[in-house]
This record gives structure tokens, sequence and C-alpha cells, in this order.
């Protein structure tokens, strides 16, 4: 039976290992995206997890056939395949109007919207804490973007605006499948329910793919391509996984980094190939609301816990010894 450290370091180490791949894969999706249009990508993204998935269930026998007798439960999971189809459409689409690092900002928002839809569809509580984790985020979010608020930016304020529509539109598809993928837990497994929603996504998305694009791209584009498929398997299933050794919110305050470590990787990727990747030109008080977003995020996931009265009276008692 693990213990608690070795719990601990499991579920700290599963989680990083997520917000690691979420940094990269806004980088890897912008250079495919000059070769391959964002319906193919998604498709090659939906089929080569539908396979992995398909022969892990064969092999243990799980694949969920009862879904497709209940009427309900496959209307459930119908839907949630298409917003969950729906959120990585439009999360490419964004990424032809602003850089990777803006839209691992923007995409903070879905995690924000799957809190107010839990409280509004699943009657879930909203603790003060998460309200100022809430107030936090909004504010590092403005922050982040204040050179476009002055016209200072590198990105002409047509695209951010047509770019953060899209993005808002990413969040709220996300964040209702989230909302429904949630309920289906009930009956079957996370990766049962990834299972059918990969499978349905990519004859979903056939009838607009060229999947014979693929032979057109070079060596780097290919691998960048089946870092973007094997991204999708990798970083849901140490997720899921992550939430066997440790709490939800344990694991989504480490996730909150993931738009601080894409600002990071996006820099190292230009210095070492500058004509393949640039970073986004940001100013002191950008990075500074880079760090506060990741704060309001943790405080959202975790402010019930550290925003007590027992904290407050020894941050008290800290501060009067100075």
């Amino acid at each position: 039976m693990p213990t608690a450290e070795n719990s601990n370091a499991k579920g700290f180490s599963l989680a990083l290992t997520t917000a690691i791949m979420w940094g990269l894969l806004p980088l890897a999706l912008t250079s495919v995206l000059q070769l391959m249009d964002s319906y193919t990508i998604t498709w090659y993204r939906f089929f080569f997890a539908a396979i992995i998935v398909s022969f892990m269930l064969f092999s243990k026998k799980k694949i969920p056939m009862s879904i497709f007798k209940d009427k309900s439960l496959f209307k459930r999971l119908f839907f949630a395949s298409i917003f969950l189809s729906l959120n990585y459409i439009l999360y490419l689409s964004a990424l032809y109007f602003v850089p990777a690092e803006t839209a691992g900002m923007l995409i903070q928002m879905a995690p924000f919207m799957m809190l107010v839809g839990s409280i509004i569809f699943l009657k879930e509580s909203f603790s003060k804490g998460q309200m100022v984790g809430s107030i936090v985020l909004i504010s590092g979010l403005l922050l982040f973007f204040n050179q476009q608020f002055t016209n200072a930016g590198s990105i002409s304020n047509d695209d951010f605006l047509m770019g953060f529509i899209i993005m808002l539109g990413a969040s709220i598809t996300w964040a209702t499948y989230a909302i429904l993928q949630k309920k289906m837990l009930n009956h079957f497994s996370s990766n049962q329910i990834m299972w059918f929603i990969y499978l349905f996504a990519s004859l979903f998305f056939l009838p607009v793919a060229t999947p014979a694009d693929v032979g057109s791209l070079n060596l780097i584009a290919f691998l960048l391509l089946f870092f973007c498929c094997a991204n999708t398997l990798i970083a849901y299933g140490t997720f899921a996984e992550s939430l066997e050794y440790w709490p939800a919110s344990k694991v989504s305050a480490i996730l909150a980094i993931t738009p601080l470590l894409t600002v990071l990787f996006a820099t190292i990727a230009e210095h070492f190939w500058p004509s393949m990747f640039q970073a986004q030109s940001l100013n002191g008080l950008a990075y500074v609301g880079a760090c506060v977003v990741v704060v309001g995020s943790m405080l959202t996931a975790l402010g019930n816990k550290i925003l007590t009265k027992e904290n407050f009276r020894a941050l008290k008692r800290v501060l009067r010894l100075y």
C-alpha cells in the first residue's frame, strides 16, 4: 500500500507532467498550423487517441458497448463529444490570430467557466476563497494584456479581439464538455468516456479533413504533428492518474502554472530555433500579470483552504515581528 509521501510525490509528478505537456502544446500546434489546416490536425489527434485507447480497453475487455444501448447515456456523451470537438477546433482557430503565450493565458477562462457552470448546473458551493481567486485571476489577465489596451502590443487590436472571442468560445465549449463528463463518471471510467469521445470526434472531422496532407510535411513538421497527437493521450492520461494520488484541488493548483510554462518554453524555443519559433514581446507588467493569473488560478482551486481565519491570524503574528 503506497505511503502518503509516495502518493504526494506521484501526484505531484503526474500533475507537473500534465502542465508541461499542455504548456508545450500551443507551440507545436502553431508550427504545424503553418503547413496543415486545423480540421486535419484535429482529426489526426482524435484518430490517434481513439486507436490507442481502443487497444487499451480491448486488451482489458472494458470497451463500453452499453453506451450504444442506453439512449440517455448516448445522448449525453454525444453532446460531450460535440463540445470537446468544438473546443479543439476553436482553440486551433484562435492560434491564427494570437501567439501561443496569449492563447495560454486566455484559455485560463475555461476552468473559470467550469466553476461557474458547476455552481449553476451541479449546484456546487462557491466559497469566499474561490471568489477572491476569480477576482485575482481576472485582474491578472488584464495586467497580462496591458499592452493591448495601450496599443503597444505586438498583436493588432483586430487580431486580439478576434482571438479573444474565439478563445472565449473555446473556453465555454470546454467547460460544457467537462461538466457533461463529470456527470458521466457515475456510469463509466474516464478512459471509457474518452474512448467514445475520441471515436465519435474522429468520425465527425473525417469529412472535412484531408489526411493525405501528412505526405507533404517535412520530418520536423511530422514529428511536431506526432507530438500533438501523443500530447492528447499523455496529458489526459497523467491528469486522470494524478487524481488517484492527489486531491483535485492540489492537481488544479499545479496545472495553474501552465501559462507560465508556455511563456518560458516559447522564450527557450526562440533562442534555439529562431527561424521556427518567435516569442511574444512582453513588458514587465505583462510578466507580473502572468504571475497574478497563476496565483488567481491557485486561489480558485485552494482558496477555501488558504484564506482561513487561522492563516490570517498566523500572518498577523508574523507581520508583528517586523
